[in-house]
């Protein structure tokens, strides 16, 4: 067999090198492709936290507002969303039932709660009567939703569970088995 010689060159050498050095490069663009998608989800990862932390934030605002509001009574007006006057009691007991809601649909934001626990959480805090009289008091609020919003999604859970749960007060069950935890996301 007769090797011919390009330029001084065995031709069969310079396709060696050619393919071992075009390995060579596509050995590293696959590792610049992989580095590339780790910074995109490092960068996703950051931004979910960043979002999580404000949103942390935000609710600690919001809760120290309600928390001035129920502490001082000539705050209370300031509060005063509901329909109908309201006793300065009352008004409190629905700023507290309202930060216990917002702090378990924030523990489910968060991810320290599945949904099935959200819904045994709220399932134990809304057997009280003194919270359902005060989600009955917000129904005009929930209204104002977008309605395939997570959190509208969640009331109409709640309003599920609570006509369960009047329907198991009326009948004598027992509230702690009241309702299915919801398989899909409100």
């Amino acid at each position: 067999m007769v090797t011919r010689r390009v330029g001084g060159r065995n031709r069969g050498a310079v396709s060696v090198e050619h393919v071992v050095a075009a390995a060579r490069v596509a050995g590293v663009l696959v590792m610049a492709f992989r580095i590339h998608v780790s910074l995109r989800r490092l960068e996703a990862l950051v931004q979910e936290k960043q979002r999580r932390d404000t949103l942390t934030e935000y609710r600690r605002d919001h809760h120290r507002l309600i928390g001035r509001g129920t502490e001082d009574p000539s705050l209370l007006p300031v509060l005063d969303a509901y329909e109908g006057d309201l006793h300065p009691d009352t008004q409190r007991r629905h700023l507290f039932a309202n930060a216990l809601y917002q702090h378990a649909y924030q523990g489910y934001q968060l991810g320290v709660l599945s949904l099935a626990d959200l819904h045994g959480h709220l399932r134990y805090i809304f057997q009280s009567r003194a919270m359902r009289e005060y989600w009955e008091a917000t129904r005009h609020h929930r209204a104002s939703l977008v309605a395939d919003s997570e959190e509208a999604e969640l009331g109409r859970m709640v309003d599920a569970l609570v006509v369960a749960l009047e329907d198991a007060e009326a009948d004598g069950d027992d509230w702690w088995v009241v309702g299915d935890a919801p398989e899909r996301h409100p």
